[in-house]
């Protein structure tokens, strides 16, 4: 049978931190030195702290005044921390800095809602650093009971949770106040017992046996039991001479450790399973090698160095990145913030080391250092062999634009941003653009100082590609969908895809346009049709009006000389009143044809707006001039009623 391990094991850095503290403490002072609590949960090391004079209490009062005191990993209240300076016992503070990250967070907290045992010390000294209102939940349903009670919309709330607690449920609680838009979450499970949680969730699907190193008192490791159990047999594992009984009888057995499980006591369960009296068969993977885990769970990292890790935790300031090392990396969320894939847990990522911190036992990471260092190479390939870059227009700035290349600023000169000098800049902000690197200058220490790019020149070679297909198939009447490009006081530019031609202000529409701003302006799409080409200048003339919509064709198809209609006066004149035959046509009727009599003036007879009955009495198509007639009206209408009377007699 073969023993199979999870990468992550021993000491967690809090831990860590906590005893290599206790032990120089100790060395460097006569004993007792009191405890609050056990530093960890690890009988056998609590015995070894004992052992060189350490004195493990439960509350202040049984410190004696003068004396030194040690804070446990799990750390302690504010109260706690009061009462000791207030009796001048100088004490050392071994919480983990993870759990003191929790601590700032109640602090400042309105209202803090912790997920958690309530018995754990971990628990009470966060509760015992609340601000003001604090509640305990152990689970989601406790959490939904307490919101139940306690939840007000316009009050706000921070949730944390243990650093040991349970990774899946974890993940349950956080989709559940997902619809709270008053609860802050902070992602605040250690990095590291997030590793070992999903790295034996994994392994314990594969084996037959699970054994856990070390004390079922201690919370994380309690928790890998629990998640193992749920899909092998699992056992603990704290008699570190004695193996449990029957082991021989498993083909395939996993092992783990919890965060307060040393590493001398890892070796010793492998040497122990690797000597078991007649189990010639039991077999230790060749490729796995718990010394060499511990070493790299150990090793450090210097700034500027490249890093790989997995992504653990992402919430509103900072992406926590495990790199498999007694580190926890962290990113600062605004680096992400123009990413057009967004980050998922679980993703690898590559990292530059920007600061290291011995003390906390984190280093701060920066992506957009390596992203601007391998965007940079792309920026120089691309200027030397003169390709075609993707970028997207961040800012209009005075002299041109600003565009991001492959996290790059490429400044594009005004002169360069466009083939028309009206192009509107701040119109392009937020567009995609293609465009070429045409320059990168260094400054005298070597740095990039300055990157200009050109889209005109990509643009100008897309244009005279689709200007040559176009001119392979354009003819006279061709209709187009075209883009308006830009408006002048004598028509507008269309862009019918390839070639730009030029719609007159007398071809926008089959009524009078005064302005062409006042039909069209740049960005629209109109319907156009080709009226004329020169093929040597490679002018086109283009039209908006459809013949269908010709108002002359639609007079002449539905009246006739001789028809009436009702009119409406729009404006008088000296000789006559123009009125309304259809849209977009007037006619006139001559100041001898208002009244059956004489008139001297129109505005006697008519005025503007009135409603009228005329005869139409020439249409002239070629002239575009419609005549009426009023006065033929009336005299029709008079003729008639005296035929009337005529028949009546």
């Amino acid at each position: 049978m073969n023993i199979y391990k999870t990468q992550t094991i021993g000491f967690c850095f809090g831990v860590k931190r906590a005893v290599d503290g206790m032990i120089e403490l100790l060395e460097n002072n006569d004993p007792p030195v009191y405890c609050l609590g056990e530093l960890i949960h690890n009988e056998k090391m609590t015995e070894k702290l004992s052992s060189m004079g350490a004195k493990i209490v439960d509350i202040p009062e049984e410190i004696p005044n003068g004396s030194i005191a040690a804070i446990r990993a799990h750390g302690v209240s504010r109260s706690v921390e009061k009462n000791l300076a207030e009796r001048k016992i100088r004490y050392f503070d071994f919480t983990c800095p993870k759990v003191k990250k929790i601590h700032k967070i109640a602090a400042n907290a309105e209202n803090i809602i912790i997920i958690g045992n309530s018995a754990h010390p971990e628990v009470i000294g966060i509760a015992g650093n609340a601000k003001k209102t604090f509640f305990v939940a152990n689970d989601i349903d406790e959490l939904k009971k307490i919101l139940h009670n306690i939840y007000v919309p316009t009050d706000k709330y921070d949730l944390v949770a243990q650093t040991t607690y349970n990774l899946s449920e974890w993940k349950k609680i956080i989709e559940f106040v997902s619809t709270y838009e008053n609860i802050t979450v902070h992602n605040t499970i250690c990095n590291s017992t997030e590793t070992r949680q999903r790295e034996v969730e994994e392994l314990s699907k594969k084996v037959d046996l699970f054994i856990i190193i070390g004390s079922p008192h201690s919370s994380n490791t309690r928790k890998l039991y629990e998640i193992a159990s749920k899909n092998c047999e699992t056992v603990f594992y704290e008699q570190l001479n004695k193996l449990p009984n029957g082991i021989r009888i498993y083909e395939k057995i996993g092992l783990s450790s919890g965060a307060s499980c040393p590493e001398s006591a890892v070796e010793e369960v492998f040497n122990n399973m690797i000597n078991e009296k007649d189990n010639k068969n039991l077999v230790a993977e060749e490729d796995v090698d718990f010394l060499e885990a511990i070493e790299a769970s150990i090793r450090t990292i210097r700034n500027g160095q490249l890093v790989k890790g997995i992504v653990t935790a992402i919430n509103g300031t900072e992406v926590q990145v495990d790199l498999g090392l007694k580190y926890a990396g962290f990113i600062p969320a605004a680096e992400f913030e123009n990413d057009e894939n967004p980050l998922k847990i679980g993703d690898e990522i590559e990292a530059f080391v920007v600061k290291v911190n011995d003390a906390d036992g984190t280093t701060l990471l920066s992506k957009r250092s390596l992203d601007i260092a391998q965007g940079m190479d792309k920026i120089i390939k691309a200027n030397e062999e003169g390709a075609v870059v993707k970028g997207k227009v961040v800012e209009a700035v005075k002299g041109g634009i600003v565009v991001m290349v492959n996290k790059i600023r490429v400044f594009v000169p005004a002169s360069q941003a466009s083939i028309r000098r009206e192009e509107n800049f701040d119109a392009l902000v937020g567009t995609d653009v293609n465009l070429r690197i045409i320059e990168v200058d260094n400054d005298k220490t070597g740095k990039r100082k300055r990157i200009i790019g050109s889209i005109k020149s990509v643009l100008r070679e897309e244009k005279q590609k689709a200007s040559e297909a176009l001119w392979q198939s354009i003819a006279v009447g061709n209709v187009y969908e075209g883009t308006v490009k830009s408006v002048t006081d004598f028509g507008a530019f269309v862009d019918i895809g390839g070639s730009d031609g030029l719609v007159h202000v007398t071809d926008m529409s089959w009524e009078r346009v005064t302005k062409p701003s006042d039909i069209v302006k740049v960005g629209d799409t109109v319907k156009v049709i080709v009226k004329s080409l020169n093929d040597e200048t490679k002018k086109i003339s283009l039209t908006m009006k459809d013949e269908n919509e010709n108002p002359w064709k639609i007079l002449t198809e539905t009246y006739n000389v001789g028809d009436v209609i009702d009119a409406t006066v729009l404006k008088i004149m000296t000789y006559g009143a123009f009125v309304s035959v259809i849209k977009g046509i007037d006619g006139l009727v001559h100041i001898s044809q208002i009244a059956p009599r004489r008139i001297n003036k129109v505005s006697d007879v008519l005025e503007v707006g009135q409603q009228v009955k005329a005869q139409i009495t020439e249409i002239d198509v070629e002239a575009k001039r419609v005549s009426l007639s009023i006065r033929a009206v009336e005299e029709g209408a008079s003729e008639a009623e005296a035929a009337e009377e005529t028949d009546a007699e």
